[in-house]
């Protein structure tokens, strides 16, 4: 189809497809469950598999990814021609499915690891095992050309991140009006409040200097500078002192920021901002898919809800096999009650 009955098509479907979803007032359901085997049930509508509790703990993972992709490559077929950012919400499956391999071949290890199933939306020749150069060959991971060293695992990982951040948003700018700045807003909803709390993990539990931090930030500009759009906000922050409250309450994202009672000790919490961070993202992500009916970004919109979802179940899925209490478990979504 072209790109407007495409839309239209897809729309119609994803909308049917997010009121059974496990989000807004139905995520609660998910913590309602005794068991795995009720939360298979639950989500897939068929009794559970009779395997040991850890493996079905992986299966319903497993298979809720399965299915958001299988709905999501359904949506892609109905284009003609997708865009580079529909198509680039597969690539960030691919990106871990590559560092699996990379990892696997660090490990010196003989068998292909298990991979995620992208539905045909891989460029990596897996079928080249283990000759990563084969395996990358005439790809955008091309320069990813030999086993690396183990210890640079990280920085190939953060590399591989920052091509997929760069590229996405220069598709983004090359979209039109209204799209176009509703694309941004889905973007840098994510990777501003990503390099955020990135930032602050280096700080303050790995003691980066701030110069060190910026080395490891996203940026969409020639580099990571405090007048880019990703890179700005994070570096602002290392300004703050971390155990000053007065430097904090005027932030413009101070209402993530973890509780603060004066007279208290207090310092900022990456964690928390990360989690009351989420259901924000996931209000945005709904508003746009409702406004922008007639885009693409609707759809990319439906792709960022579906992420939250999957978070959703797997934090459902670990309170069970650890035993922790629904009402924690869904405070770590920043979700308050079960009311």
């Amino acid at each position: 189809m072209d790109k407007s009955s495409a839309v239209l098509f897809d729309y119609s479907k994803a909308a049917g497809l997010l009121k059974k979803s496990f989000v807004k007032d139905r995520v609660i359901q998910l913590f309602q469950q005794n068991s795995l085997s009720e939360i298979w049930a639950l989500i897939f509508k068929t009794p559970a598999p009779l395997v040991p509790e850890v493996m079905l703990a992986k299966e319903i993972e497993k298979q809720a990814l399965s299915n958001f992709l299988k709905q999501y490559e359904f949506f892609l077929k109905q284009f003609d021609n997708p865009s580079v950012i529909l198509k680039n919400q597969f690539r960030v499956y691919e990106i871990e499915n590559l560092e699996e391999i990379i990892d696997a071949l660090c490990s010196a290890e003989k068998e292909l690891p298990e991979l995620i199933d992208l539905h045909g939306h891989s460029v990596l020749k897996t079928e080249k095992w283990p000759d990563i150069a084969k395996i990358t060959e005439g790809t955008e991971y091309q320069w990813i050309n030999r086993i690396p060293d183990i210890h640079d695992q990280q920085k190939i990982s953060f590399k591989l991140d920052l091509q997929l951040v760069q590229e996405t948003w220069k598709a983004i700018q090359q979209c039109k009006g209204e799209n176009k700045l509703a694309h941004e807003k889905l973007f840098l909803d994510e990777y501003v409040i990503k390099n955020i709390i990135w930032a602050l993990r280096l700080s303050i539990f790995y003691g980066m200097t701030k110069e060190q931090v910026i080395e490891n930030l996203f940026y969409v500009g020639e580099k990571a500078s405090k007048n880019d759009p990703l890179a700005g906000p994070a570096i602002k922050v290392l300004s703050f002192n971390p155990e000053k409250y007065s430097e904090w309450e005027k932030w413009e994202f101070r209402k993530y920021l973890n509780p603060h009672i004066d007279g208290d000790t207090w310092k900022v919490d990456p964690s928390w901002i990360e989690k009351s961070s989420m259901l924000d993202q996931e209000k945005h992500a709904y508003a746009i898919f409702h406004q922008y009916s007639m885009e693409d970004v609707a759809l990319v919109a439906w792709f960022k809800i579906k992420v939250y979802e999957l978070s959703c179940i797997r934090t459902a899925v670990e309170a069970l096999r650890l035993n922790v209490g629904s009402q924690e478990a869904m405070s770590i979504l920043g979700i308050n009650s079960l009311e």
